[in-house]
Formats: C-alpha cells, sequence, structure tokens
C-alpha cells in the first residue's frame, strides 16, 4: 500500500474511532447573576466536560432576551429564534452575552449538552432563576384607574419561592380575563375568570414554591406534585363579588407520572381556603411529548397544591441528574385543547454532525501532518 493511501486509512480509522466514544457521563454547569436590572447586558458562563472530541449545548432563551455575543468563534454559534446553538471541539468553558427584556420577572434559562453520540444532559443547575428588576414604562401607579386592583403581592417567605412569573391584563365588567404566564418558569400556565366589575389593570403572581406553602398547616394526603401559590390583584379584589367561573390551566410532566406509578386521571388541583384544602374539579385538556395538560375550576386563589394519591412506590430524589431532554416548550397559544405546547425537542442544529465530522477529521490531519 501506497504511503499517501495509508495515511488516509489511518485518518478514516481515527475519525471512524472518535465517533464511537463508549457512554460517557457528560455535564455542563451554567452561572449567571441571580438578578439584574432592565435592559442591562449580562454574562452567561457554561464549563462542560466529558463530551467527546465534539459536542453542542443549546439555550432555550425566555422571551424577550436577546442574545449578544460569545466568547466562541462566531462559526461555532448559530442563533435560531430563542435557541441558541454552541458548537464545542475540545472547549472547557465558554461564556455568552445576553440583554435582559425591558419587563420585570423572574426568569429561567434550560439547555442541554449534546456529546458526541448525540446522547444530552442537562445544564445544571436546572432550577435556577434569574430575576430582572428596575421600574419599566407605565408600571408606575398601578393601583390606579377605576377601581384599580393593584400590582398584587405575595404574603410567601421568597425564600420559600423556587420560580416565579407576572401577568398584567385589563379587567373590564362583563368579559371574560385570561392572563398567561408564557415563560413556563412555573407548572401553572394561565388564569382565566369573568369579571363581574371594572378593575383596571391588575398583576396576577404565580410562585412555585420550594415545599409547603408557609401559609398552609398541612398538606392533603396524597404524592405532592408541586405546591403553588396565585395572587391576583391586591387588597382581596378577586372574590366572588368580582369574579366569577374562575379556572387554572396546569401541567404535570408525564415522566414523573411514570415515576409515580399514577394515572393521569387521578391528578388533581386542591385550594387552601378557610384553613381547610378542598378538591378542586379537574379536567385534562390536552397533551404532548412531555406534559399533560390539565384545567380546574376554582372558587378563589390563594395557595394550592397539585396531588395524585399515594403509591407504593418510592420516588426519585428530585436533585438527582435527569438525562432527558430539558423542556424547550414554546410559548403557548391561547386554546389549552389544541396543539399548544407541542415542541419538537431540541431538534439537530442543521450541519451539527458534518461540522463535527470536518472538525474530528481536520484535527486529525493536522495531527498527523505535525507529525
Amino acid at each position: 500500500m501506497k504511503r499517501h493511501e495509508l495515511k488516509f486509512v489511518v485518518i478514516l480509522f481515527l475519525a471512524l474511532t472518535l465517533f464511537t466514544f463508549p457512554v460517557s457521563a457528560g455535564s455542563a454547569e451554567r452561572t449567571f447573576p441571580s438578578s439584574v436590572s432592565s435592559d442591562e447586558e449580562f454574562k452567561v458562563t457554561v464549563n462542560v466536560s466529558d463530551y467527546g472530541a465534539a459536542g453542542q449545548v443549546l439555550e432555550k432563551l425566555p422571551s424577550g432576551f436577546t442574545f449578544v455575543s460569545s466568547t466562541l468563534p462566531k462559526r461555532a454559534v448559530t442563533v435560531n429564534g430563542s435557541e441558541v446553538s454552541f458548537l464545542l471541539i475540545n472547549e472547557k468553558s465558554f461564556s455568552y452575552t445576553l440583554k435582559a427584556p425591558s419587563t420585570t420577572g423572574t426568569y429561567k434559562i434550560v439547555g442541554i449538552l449534546r456529546d458526541i453520540n448525540k446522547a444530552e444532559f442537562p445544564v445544571l443547575p436546572a432550577d435556577r432563576s434569574i430575576t430582572v428588576s428596575g421600574s419599566s414604562s407605565g408600571s408606575s401607579g398601578s393601583s390606579g384607574g377605576s377601581g384599580g386592583g393593584g400590582g398584587g403581592g405575595s404574603a410567601e417567605p421568597q425564600s420559600n419561592v423556587a420560580a416565579k412569573e407576572l401577568s398584567r391584563k385589563s379587567v373590564t365588567a362583563g368579559e371574560r380575563v385570561r392572563f398567561e404566564f408564557s415563560q413556563g418558569v412555573t407548572c401553572i400556565r394561565y388564569v382565566e375568570f369573568d369579571a363581574k366589575k371594572s378593575l383596571g389593570k391588575i398583576t396576577t403572581i404565580v410562585e412555585m414554591l420550594k415545599g409547603q406553602s408557609k401559609l398552609v398547616s398541612g398538606l392533603p394526603e396524597g404524592t405532592i406534585y408541586k405546591n403553588v401559590n396565585i395572587w391576583v390583584g391586591s387588597g382581596g379584589i378577586a372574590n366572588s363579588n368580582n369574579i366569577a367561573n374562575a379556572v387554572v390551566g396546569f401541567r404535570v410532566e408525564k415522566s414523573w407520572l411514570e415515576k409515580c406509578g399514577a394515572d393521569e386521571t387521578s391528578v388533581s388541583l386542591w385550594n387552601y381556603n378557610n384553613k381547610a384544602w378542598s378538591k378542586l374539579e379537574t379536567t385534562k385538556v390536552g397533551e404532548d411529548s412531555t406534559y399533560v395538560f390539565f384545567e380546574s375550576k376554582t372558587p378563589g386563589f390563594g395557595s394550592f397544591t397539585i396531588v395524585v394519591p399515594d403509591k407504593s412506590i418510592k420516588l426519585e430524589p428530585e436533585d438527582q441528574v435527569d438525562t432527558t431532554t430539558p423542556n424547550t416548550e414554546k410559548v403557548e397559544t391561547s386554546n389549552p385543547a389544541t396543539n399548544e405546547n407541542k415542541p419538537s425537542g431540541w431538534g439537530s442544529i442543521p450541519g451539527f454532525e458534518s461540522a463535527v465530522a470536518v472538525g474530528v477529521l481536520g484535527t486529525v490531519y493536522y495531527i498527523l501532518r505535525r507529525k
């Protein structure tokens, strides 16, 4: 065999070897500020390891956040709407800059690391949020207007709040009002009710809690999925004199139901009122590959919990690494019974495999040339 033919065979063999790595335990960890101001630019750092000769980090940015730049070469970064792909070859760490939205609130960035074998690992910590603070236009004077409901408020100690999202709407007598929580940082998707009176612009706050609410004396029997608070306006305006036919839309992960051995028909939303829990009428309204969607009628707001009956199966600790693809749902539409929230998953970025192939072959060829 001629020398140049032998070199080609060696290159091809090494390349194929690189593409058949044994199963790895890839890891990625993201760090960023816990809070920023409206329209502020800030840095996100991602540390990665054990992804093989080449890998890919895909980040799903919250609505309103803008990608600015990265420490990686431009050709290694692909921006597709709110999804940003970073192609990695031997990098252990990189950073990128984002611009915060002008609207205040609490947001969450989710992402995955995809290794050379296309195995996927969540970018950790998966439950950390970033708070955007600062005054936004039109947000002052929130108690103004005709019977203004104000900006809402929470009696829950914020040390017990894992994630929070706000929605602000004008409430006019005779209209059906829908507060949507499109960021997806909590399990609550929307709140709806019929307005009996005009209340002006009011803010609805949803809080997903780290544990049992400090405002309740106990929890219903069963396995708890999430504890949440929903605060509509302020001063107790969300009462039967002002609103009617209130519902709460929420979602439950299919993987969690499978761990519990629970059937989706057993899922119920409970409301804490007058120092007691009451089980709400709950109906399934849709599903996608990751979640089952439900809607519950509620007489009021405050503290809630999502429960399934107790099973003998013991759940895995929640802090264990879950190697399934993290939620990357799109902004949900207004109809919970249709194709709402049907993500296609972290689909392959066009050219990823070919880019990796070229990179690996180029690296092998370069090493051989140096020899």
